[in-house]
């Protein structure tokens, strides 16, 4: 069908023709008559055609404009006019609503930026951000047994430069996006939540933020708090991190030295899961070695950085260990956190206060549901999204817009509330 939005028996077309790449077709309907809303008299009489230029999408990617002529009855017994039916948009808009479905449905690809749109609809941005804004307030979706709470960058020109996402922790919708991360935002938004709805919640995920963990408790009075294995994870490697480059300022004055090259530019080796046992050609070495060998050579040269990285490969052991008791799990983060406080290295005696403190919460996220153990790995995947759409649109200034693209684009059920005539 030509026009989706009106029956093509209904439509006279007097004309088509193409001009700078653009489709053009006049046209008006076909004249049924019109009952007079005052006096009751069914006629066919025509006062005057009113030009309507409507942006219309026929097909994604091809321009075309409807040059609709409206025609004006006028009553010959009252004398009082009417307009016909427009089967292409409203009276006071000059897009067709074939084209503004088709900029809504553009848009719930999160990869598509209101400009794209812009391009291809051939429409003012600004149009499209009307449309949008218009049809796309997204409502918040409602608390469910396990969330996962986490900040995400915004925008450096804000006061407050994080925002804070909450994300279903089983299907990974997002919940909400607050303006903000502070205690009073998220008290403020979880005291206007039903009681009964917040009660729902189970599990609580967060990273290592004190503001989480004081706040959710007085509203998610059923909730676990759980420490994501992975911000914990990052606290440790970023104690051997601090230790790395304590080592490597040593080694500064030579930057040819076997050293300097070692910690700044193979210090990926520090942080890894496993090490390749298969040697490969090293040009600063001028030999094949493998991963295992430049470890070796990394652990030579400072003890500190070599028990610092035992004790880095220590937690890792201990967070992928598959616990059925939750005592034992206490017994080895304790025993993990004593090994800190006597290592004598200053950045794990200041994590062994941390992990102390954080006691609890880390035991707690070694619990499973349906298979999966608690973190917040939903949320990490749902933040790499949103700072693309970030990036790709050049930031947003407008901060409730930008909830409601993240909202409609990265929930796969999530629709927009436009409804054609």
């Amino acid at each position: 069908m030509l026009f989706s939005s009106a029956k093509e028996e209904e439509l006279e077309i007097s004309s088509q023709f193409e001009k700078k790449g653009v489709l053009y077709y006049e046209v008006k309907l076909i004249n049924r008559g019109i009952i007079c809303k005052g006096c009751g008299t069914y006629h066919t009489n025509v006062k005057e055609y009113i030009h309507k230029k409507i942006v219309h999408s026929i097909y994604y990617g091809k321009p075309c404009t409807i040059l609709f002529k409206h025609r004006r009855f006028l009553c010959p017994k009252c004398g009082k006019t009417a307009m016909d039916r427009n089967p292409f948009c409203s009276e006071s808009c000059r897009i067709s609503d074939q084209t503004i479905l088709n900029i809504l449905s553009f848009l719930k690809r999160y990869n598509n930026p209101f400009r794209a749109a812009a391009e291809y609809f051939r429409v003012a941005v600004s149009e499209v951000i009307r449309i949008f804004d218009r049809y796309c307030q997204m409502d918040r979706n409602p608390f469910t047994k396990v969330m996962c709470f986490d900040e995400v960058y915004f925008s450096r020109k804000r006061k407050k430069k994080y925002v804070l996402v909450i994300i279903n922790f089983f299907n990974r919708a997002i919940i909400d996006v607050l303006k903000d991360r502070d205690k009073r935002t998220i008290a403020s938004y979880l005291k206007g939540i039903d009681l009964k709805e917040r009660n729902r919640v189970e599990y609580a995920c967060i990273d290592m933020n004190d503001s989480y963990r004081e706040v959710l408790p007085r509203y998610l009075h059923n909730a676990t708090i759980v420490a994501d294995s992975f911000h914990v994870v990052k606290r440790v490697g970023k104690a051997l991190d601090e230790v790395r480059k304590k080592v490597m300022r040593r080694y500064e004055s030579d930057k040819k030295s076997d050293g300097y090259y070692l910690l700044k530019y193979r210090e990926e080796i520090l942080f890894g899961d496993s090490l390749s046992d298969k040697p490969v050609y090293n040009r600063h070495f001028h030999l094949p070695l493998s991963e295992f060998e430049l470890m070796r050579k990394m652990k030579e040269l400072d003890k500190e950085l070599a028990d610092a990285y035992d004790l880095y490969q220590a937690y890792l052991s201990f967070n992928n260990t598959d616990y059925m008791d939750s005592l034992k799990a206490l017994n080895d983060l304790e025993e993990y956190i004593n090994s800190c406080k006597v290592s004598g290295i200053k950045e794990f005696i200041d994590l062994s206060n941390t992990l102390s403190n954080w006691k609890t919460e880390i035991i707690n996220s070694f619990c499973k549901l349906k298979g999966q153990r608690v973190s917040n790995g939903p949320i990490e995947g749902r933040n790499s999204l949103i700072k693309k759409i970030l990036k790709i649109a050049n930031g947003y200034s407008n901060f409730d817009r930008f909830r409601n693209r993240i909202i409609y684009s990265l929930n796969k059920f999530a629709t927009h509330s436009f409804r054609p005539d």
